[in-house]
């Protein structure tokens, strides 16, 4: 008897599988996987920096069929630009709370209308095509701008690709399948086999959805570092805090970087670094020294701050921060720092340490 209660169980739970399945994709089956904005047309691709479709080919050999094979056919949006290319799962989402979240999101939209007029200047509600248009915006113009920070004109051969999930179980089951990783965390991922960089996404969080604010902050934070990556690898504190530096200039709560056993940070107010640096830059005792910056790899919660906060006071002057950053890329070492920061904005790390620490006090108010 127990053997037939479990088959007549098993077709409940295929049911249930599939209707999940099918649940998941609901904001994808309801606007079709054809861009309604462009229809294909060439002309109107090429405004909105469309350089494909899917199905494409994607890392280790593989195409985007083979993914959907895994995940679920028809729940996915590709899409190629001149240096990434896309998947996106995303749903619909409404514009963030918060104010200056909510003018950021208008410039944005306000772009793509200028490109494309189908797509509304001013939304209250995004939908799965309009957040891949807006990632492909907002992905172009980190390699623009990170490609005028390090000198560089291209960052290799292979395309960058970018995974957004709408479901954090989506995401595992990629990371497990073709990554060999057991995570449900956002994170990039180099593949070996090609030499592809990635970074996926989840748009799910422990509590639940995250809005679209959250979402666009962790993408900047995972993709500046990509770019770095590719670009050959910096040394943990820039790499660190440059993507915290683009990261935070999307307002929200969100903070990507773990708290040790021994900090103490009241969960409530943990965002707001500004405030933070400004109370710990009075303390010389609490600020890591620029030497011993140089080679740490466990920076803990208040160490990615002052990474953040060191990036912003040196990235005032673009040029002598351009010139720091392109001589340590691919040669991070301890020596190289400290020579780059001596050619580049004449100081020795002492006295880095000081009109840094000096500057934060002034500035963060």
């Amino acid at each position: 008897m127990f053997r037939l209660a479990l088959m007549s169980l098993l077709p409940l739970f295929v049911g249930a599988a599939v209707f999940a399945q099918k649940k998941g994709s609901s904001a994808i089956a309801r606007v079709g996987l054809e861009d309604p904005f462009t229809a294909k047309d060439a002309k109107v691709m090429q405004r909105l920096g469309v350089v494909a479709y899917g199905p494409l080919t994607w890392a280790d050999d593989l195409r985007t069929t083979d993914i959907e094979k895994v995940l679920g056919e028809g729940r996915f949006l590709w899409m190629e630009t001149e240096h990434f290319k896309i998947g996106s799962s995303l749903g619909f989402v409404g514009a963030p709370q918060d104010a200056k979240a909510r003018r950021l999101l208008k410039g944005e939209t306000r772009r793509l209308n200028k490109k494309c007029r189908k797509i509304k200047a001013s939304q209250s509600k995004l939908g799965p095509w309009v957040r891949v248009h807006l990632y492909a915006q907002r992905a172009e113009d980190l390699h623009a701008e990170f490609c005028r920070l390090s000198g560089r004109s291209s960052l290799g051969k292979q395309k960058l690709l970018v995974l957004l999930f709408q479901k954090k179980s989506d995401l595992a089951r990629y990371l497990n399948r073709f990554c060999g990783k057991s995570s449900q965390q956002s994170q990039r991922h180099a593949h070996s086999r090609t030499g592809h960089h990635a970074v996926v996404i989840t748009a799910e969080g422990d509590d639940g959805p995250r809005d679209c604010a959250t979402v666009h902050a962790q993408f900047r934070f995972l993709t500046v570092q990509m770019l770095v990556d590719a670009a050959g690898g910096a040394p943990y504190w820039l790499s660190y805090g440059l993507a915290h530096w683009f990261e935070r200039q999307v307002p929200c709560n969100l903070i990507n970087c773990g708290i040790r056993a021994d900090e103490s940070v009241d969960p409530s107010t943990q965002y707001e670094w500004r405030e933070k640096m400004r109370k710990r830059a009075r303390h010389e005792e609490l600020c890591i020294p620029f030497v011993k910056l140089c080679r740490a790899t466990d920076l803990g919660y208040y160490g990615h701050v002052q990474s953040w906060s060191r990036v912003d006071y040196l990235l005032q002057d673009r040029d002598r921060f351009g010139e720091f950053f392109a001589a340590v890329l691919g040669n991070g070492s301890r020596s190289r720092q400290i020579a780059a920061l001596a050619s580049a904005y004449e100081l020795a790390p002492e006295e880095f340490d000081q009109a840094w620490r000096k500057w934060v006090m002034k500035t963060y108010k």
